[in-house]
């Protein structure tokens, strides 16, 4: 089984990831998620391309493409799925499922911050649901020029020693879906703890935290009615 491929654009309005096509090593195979969704200029066809794996050979544009690339992929031991968001934030992994075997992946790439993401937020279909070891990574916005230099540090990590300079790997867990209007004002920031009470955003109400978390996805534009994820921070001695 060969080692590591790197998927980029599973939607068409990530297009940073064509960025990184152009500074990955070679050595490295990568292959483009929803090529039509690109060259249509929109974030997908028919489907969301990360909810409909594995696929169908016979389904729509998007599920005839995951059916495609876990064809292509299932020979490779390890999957970099790389996604951005619409707000700001940190480059943070996620996965579906805990193993040590991600963990050490995730050390490999040098993240200091993992999230946990049950599988059932996105139906078990996720990319990172169907492969040996898939860890997408996530940064924002979209626009912002560095990100694409905060991924491949992570990614050049892959060919490098491990560094005993590196920070911490803090882990969170997402425990709750915190909804909203579209149109609400967030006052949250990623990865910045909210208490109990506080004014987390306003649109035709204002919305209060009902406990203590830790958001991620804040103001992201493809979750709709969706304020946030809420999280935890949690030791990886309660994963096992």
């Amino acid at each position: 089984m060969k080692d590591y491929a790197v998927v980029v654009c599973l939607h068409g309005d990530e297009l940073f990831g064509l960025e990184v096509i152009d500074k990955i090593s070679k050595e490295i195979p990568i292959f483009i998620g929803n090529p039509k969704a690109i060259e249509h200029k929109t974030r997908s066809i028919d489907s969301d391309l990360n909810r409909v794996f594995p696929g169908n050979p016979f389904g729509d544009e998007e599920e005839k493409r995951a059916f495609f690339l876990l064809e292509k992929l299932k020979d490779f031991k390890y999957i970099i799925d790389i996604h951005s968001s619409s707000g700001d934030t940190d480059l943070f992994g996620i996965i579906t499922q805990f193993s040590k075997e991600k963990i050490n992946l995730v050390q490999k790439l040098g993240l200091s911050k993992l999230v946990i993401m049950p599988s059932n937020l996105a139906s078990g279909k996720a990319l990172i649901d169907h492969v040996s070891c898939g860890i997408s990574l996530e940064v924002g916005p979209h626009e912002k020029k560095e990100i694409v230099d905060e991924v491949m540090g992570a990614l050049n990590n892959i060919n490098e020693e491990h560094s005993s300079n590196r920070e911490p790997l803090i882990i969170y867990q997402v425990i709750d879906i915190i909804y909203g209007e579209d149109n609400a004002n967030p006052f949250m920031i990623n990865f910045k703890e909210v208490k109990k009470g506080d004014l987390i955003a306003k649109g035709n109400k204002e919305y209060f935290a009902e406990k203590d978390f830790i958001p991620i996805f804040v103001n992201e534009k493809s979750y709709k009615n969706i304020l946030c994820l809420a999280t935890k921070i949690i030791t990886p001695e309660e994963l096992i």
